[in-house]
């Protein structure tokens, strides 16, 4: 890949990955305050659990996960597809279970959890890249990472709150994810031979992952409209 483009593509996936994780813990706050009430408790428990795990996934980054940095954020795009972009779906599962209150609330804040720890992950991953290739400053990936946050928060309460409902964002967001994930492939020059494999096979489910969930993004609305009627029955 031309070296002049690196750092424009890293960038824009800073912003786009902290775009969909902010968007992710949006959702479920929002979708929370329905399934348990009180909507301010819900927003400010969800993004303090989201800030506080963000912080447990940094500090768990070790060596082990930096010495193969495209491959382990690969595999962190996936499980982020996975968990976010079902994140409504998995909620509805779960209420489909009358399980009582606490413990629908402890599994629900247990994906919030996980979303930002995985989350965590992301910022060291790419402090790593781009030390090893020299292409940025730390700083500028703090700073873009931040404004990707902040633009998140304005799309989803000006347009995808309002206009596509929270099912359809959960799709399309989960979409926009696993597409910046399957992007990872641009860099497939820059893995070593050694890792080809791994990349190889993490970089299939990746795209499996964004097949499913454009076709759950197809028919969103069909999906959102069974779990309403059994929401509401």
């Amino acid at each position: 890949m031309n070296i002049i483009f690196v750092p424009s593509i890293i960038h824009f996936l800073i912003f786009i990955l902290a775009f969909c994780s902010i968007v992710y813990e949006l959702l479920l706050a929002q979708a929370l305050s329905a399934f348990l009430e009180n909507t301010v408790l819900r927003y400010c428990v969800t993004i303090g659990l989201y800030m506080f795990s963000m912080g447990m996934g940094a500090l768990a980054v070790e060596d082990k996960y930096t010495k193969k940095p495209f491959i382990t954020l690969l595999k962190v795009e996936m499980l982020l597809t996975l968990f976010g972009g079902f994140s409504l779906v998995i909620l509805h599962i779960l209420d489909m279970f009358n399980l009582p209150r606490i413990a629908f609330s402890v599994l629900a804040h247990t994906l919030i959890i996980c979303i930002g720890v995985l989350t965590g992950f992301e910022v060291p991953l790419f402090f790593e890249i781009i030390r090893s290739k020299k292409i940025s400053s730390d700083n500028l990936v703090l700073g873009i990472n931040y404004f990707g946050a902040f633009a998140g928060t304005g799309c989803f309460a000006f347009i995808f709150y309002p206009i596509a409902g929270l099912m359809t964002t959960s799709f399309f967001i989960g979409t926009l994810n696993a597409l910046a994930g399957v992007s990872l492939i641009s860099f497939k020059s820059m893995i070593p031979a050694e890792s080809e494999k791994l990349f190889g096979r993490a970089m299939f489910l990746q795209i499996t992952s964004l097949a499913i969930i454009c076709i759950c993004l197809f028919y969103s609305q069909t999906i959102n409209e069974y779990f309403m009627n059994i929401y509401m029955h």
